[in-house]
C-alpha cells in the first residue's frame, strides 16, 4: 500500500513540475531493494520507488542514446542497437546515392531522422529498433494516400469460430522486418547525425567519406530505400506487397475485408487473416498449413510460428 505519511499531494505536484518522473530521475531507483513483485505483494512504498520500478518493470522503451549510456543495460542496448543497423545494412535500407555536396537549406529541413529505440524484453532481452521521424511527410502526403487496411476485430473471430466449429488446424506466423521488405515508391532523404551516425559508418565504414560538417555538426544524408517503419506510407507499401504475393499464390480476397484472404486447396478451404505482419492461418490439413508458410518463407524469409488445433 502507498505511504501518504511519505510524499503528500503538494509535494508530489512539485514532483512532476521538477520532472523527476522522467527517464533520468528513474535510474537511481533502480539499485533500490524493491521489485514490481514486491507492490504487487503489498509492500509499503513512496512514490519515488514506484517511479524505479515502474521505469524497471513497465516503461522499458527508451531512446537508444540514452540507454547505451545506461549503467545497467548500455552494454546490451549497444549491441542490440549494432544489431539492428546490421539488419539495415544486410536488407539494403539504405543507398549511398545522395549528392552531400547538393543537399540544400530546403532538403535538409524537410529530410527525416532517425529515431532509434531500445527495449527491456520481459524475459530479459534487450532489443533495439531503428525507425524515422516522418512528421515532415504530413506535409505532402495526405493521409487518404497512407491509409492502409488491418483485419477487423468480427472477421478474425469468425475466422477463429469457423476454425473450432470445423476442427480445422490453426496456425500463426510473424513475418520477420516486413516493412523493410517493400521498396518505398519516392525519394526520401534521411539526415543522420550523432549516435545514429556513428552506428551506420560502424557497419558501413565506406560511409565515413560522406560525412560533412553543417551548422557546427557532422551530418550525414542517405536515401531510404525500403518503407522503414515511422515513413507515412509504409504500412500500406507493405499491406501492397503482402497482399499480391497472396494473390500470386492463388488466394482470393475476401470482398468485405481486404486482410483476409481465401483459397480451396485439396478440397478444403485454407483461409488467412493478417494483421499487418502476424497472420493467423487455418485449414483442414497441417501439411497444407505447412506449404503456405513454405511459400510465403520463399518471400519473405524464415516466420516465427505457432501452431494449435
Amino acid at each position: 500500500m502507498y505511504q501518504e505519511e511519505v510524499l503528500d499531494n503538494e509535494e508530489f505536484r512539485a514532483f512532476q513540475k521538477e520532472e523527476k518522473y522522467m527517464h533520468d530521475a528513474y535510474k537511481p531507483q533502480r539499485k533500490m531493494k524493491l521489485t514490481w513483485e514486491e507492490i504487487k505483494a503489498g509492500s509499503p512504498y513512496t512514490i519515488e520507488q514506484l517511479a524505479g520500478a515502474a521505469y524497471t518493470h513497465v516503461l522499458t522503451q527508451m531512446m537508444a542514446h540514452k540507454a547505451i549510456k545506461d549503467e545497467n543495460i548500455g552494454v546490451e542496448a549497444a549491441a542490440a542497437m549494432l544489431a539492428e543497423y546490421v539488419q539495415l545494412r544486410d536488407k539494403l535500407v539504405y543507398k549511398d546515392d545522395v549528392d552531400q555536396d547538393a543537399i540544400t537549406d530546403e532538403d535538409d529541413r524537410k529530410a527525416l531522422n532517425p529515431i532509434d529505440l531500445v527495449k527491456l524484453k520481459r524475459d530479459g532481452r534487450v532489443k533495439g529498433r531503428s525507425c524515422v521521424d516522418g512528421r515532415p511527410q504530413r506535409e505532402h502526403i495526405p493521409k487518404e494516400q497512407c491509409a492502409s487496411p488491418t483485419i477487423a476485430n468480427n472477421p478474425l473471430m469468425q475466422i477463429m469460430s469457423v476454425a473450432a466449429k470445423e476442427r480445422r488446424k490453426v496456425a500463426t506466423a510473424d513475418v520477420a522486418g516486413a516493412y523493410l521488405h517493400a521498396d518505398m515508391d519516392d525519394f526520401v532523404l534521411v539526415k543522420f547525425t550523432g549516435t545514429a551516425l556513428d552506428m551506420m559508418c560502424k557497419v558501413n565504414p565506406e560511409y565515413k567519406k560522406l560525412i560533412q560538417i553543417r551548422n557546427g555538426k557532422r551530418v550525414m544524408y542517405l536515401h531510404l530505400a525500403k518503407a522503414l517503419y515511422g515513413c507515412l506510407k509504409s504500412a500500406l507499401l507493405w499491406y501492397k506487397l503482402f497482399k499480391g504475393t497472396l494473390k500470386d499464390m492463388g488466394l482470393k480476397l475476401n470482398k468485405y475485408d481486404p486482410c483476409v484472404a481465401n483459397k480451396k486447396i485439396k478440397g478444403k478451404q485454407f483461409t488467412i487473416g493478417w494483421w499487418v505482419d502476424d497472420n493467423a492461418m487455418t485449414h483442414d490439413s497441417d501439411s497444407v498449413i505447412d506449404d503456405v508458410i513454405a511459400d510465403i518463407e520463399s518471400k519473405f524469409g524464415k516466420m516465427t510460428v505457432t501452431r494449435g488445433d
